[in-house]
């Protein structure tokens, strides 16, 4: 199932904060499971158990929050305290190791719990991928054939990685990135894993003529096979390269329910703005048996404000981002994605909205509009609490800030339940000042 990740720095923005965000598909009726950890300081003689591997515990972690696929460890993308945002894509396996291995989602977990910077997060990232290795090995379970690619950013760079096995190569991002399910990076590395070229030569993949190595040509698929990927990946770069300078969450967000298709043909050039330019779901997304799990995180220098992002679960049209914090508890129907019946019977609900407005196009054109206002009133609501949240931290008063952030969290859920009862009754009284 397609998976994206995108990273706008502060220059390419409206509001000089830079954005980060991430996607992927998954089964209608449920959400991915978030998972909020606590920072602490680790015994000298401490472990720490991955999915696959025990490692020596960090002397100090951070809190973090993020989105823990069911059965697994690590996370599939989060934010972290000191507004660190790190998320992966899967890669197809290039080569094998030579036993348990890291998977993507530990690495992303490690980075965030271990590094303060994105700088910080990307060399450690490499270092435990070169150590342990990345993806598959004989006799490893299904969840471990896979290289991986990923995005780290904070509030003033970012860093594009791509693995294959102990190997890495990473690129400093100038503006804006989009990362997808494909290798791209070629001779435009920033920096190399150490013995990566004299590995490539020595398997002929790789002439030894002193030329600097290409990642993709070297350890790249076969480019036809790769065609829609590679599609995906182009497309969404377009759309960030357009939008330069004006990128904002509202943009970021639905570039990650949608993705330019068609080229416009008037001007025969992708136009995020134009008017001919069709949007398009992939075709895992648009079948009825699928949904979509978007998060959006806003990083900002500024340490009043609280680390702040939004996740949404449901139908490529109709999902609600829902403002998140990492100082409050979150709410259980987030945590369990699906496991329970109350997190079934809400995201289940969203996804039969989604079914009865795809029957009725009249009725999803009443949803849409008040499900956008309600997305502008948790918006707002979201700007106010993250003000006052930042001056209750301010003074010390961290009890309080957790019990309020807690409750704002809730109280957004419960409100969507309101809206989303209404709407299932009659999409024209949907409650969206509750």
């Amino acid at each position: 199932m397609p998976c994206h990740a995108v990273v706008a720095l502060a220059r390419a923005t409206v509001d000089g904060r830079t954005l980060f965000g991430q996607k992927s598909a998954k089964p209608a009726g449920s959400c991915p499971p978030l998972c909020r950890t606590s920072g602490h300081a680790g015994a000298p003689d401490e472990k720490v158990r991955t999915q696959l591997l025990e490692l020596p515990q960090a002397r100090q972690t951070y809190a973090v929050l993020g989105s823990q696929p069911d059965g697994r460890w690590g996370y599939e993308y989060g934010i972290n305290e000191h507004q660190l945002a790190v998320g992966c894509v899967k890669l197809s396996a290039k080569m094998s190791c030579d036993g348990p291995t890291l998977l993507g989602t530990d690495l992303v977990r490690l980075t965030l719990e271990r590094s303060r910077t994105a700088l910080q997060g990307v060399d450690l990232l490499t270092s435990l991928v070169e150590r342990h290795g990345q993806g598959s090995f004989r006799g490893c379970p299904a969840e471990a054939e896979c290289d991986c690619a990923f995005l780290v950013a904070d509030a003033t760079e970012a860093y594009a990685v791509e693995t294959a096995g102990h190997y890495w190569v990473y690129q400093e991002v100038q503006e804006v990135r989009a990362v997808s399910d494909v290798r791209v990076i070629r001779q435009d590395w920033d920096r190399i894993a150490p013995g990566l070229a004299s590995y490539a030569i020595s398997q002929g993949w790789w002439a030894d003529d002193g030329s600097k190595l290409d990642f993709v040509g070297a350890l790249g698929d076969d480019p036809v096979n790769q065609g829609p990927a590679l599609r995906r990946w182009g497309q969404a770069t377009v759309a960030l390269m357009e939008q330069n300078g004006r990128i904002d969450t509202a943009f970021l967000r639905r570039l990650l329910r949608e993705q330019l298709d068609l080229v416009a043909p008037r001007s025969g050039r992708l136009l995020a703005g134009e008017e001919d330019v069709r949007w398009f779901q992939h075709p895992a997304e648009k079948a009825g048996s699928a949904a979509v799990a978007s998060f959006v995180a806003s990083l900002t220098q500024d340490l009043a404000r609280l680390p702040m992002s939004w996740c949404a679960f449901g139908p490529l049209w109709g999902s609600v981002y829902f403002p998140l914090f990492l100082d409050g508890e979150i709410p259980e129907p987030f945590q369990h994605g699906g496991r329970l019946a109350l997190t079934e019977s809400l995201w289940q609900r969203v996804s039969r909205l989604g079914e009865l407005s795809e029957r009725d196009p009249e009725r999803g054109v009443r949803v849409r509009d008040q499900l956008a206002r309600f997305q502008a009133r948790l918006d707002q609501d979201a700007e106010e609490f993250n003000a006052e949240g930042s001056a209750l931290r301010q003074r010390g008063a961290l009890a309080d800030l957790q019990r309020q952030a807690t409750l704002f969290m809730q109280y957004n859920l419960e409100r969507f339940e309101t809206v989303l009862a209404d709407s299932l009754r009659s999409p024209s009284l949907i409650a969206v000042s509750r």
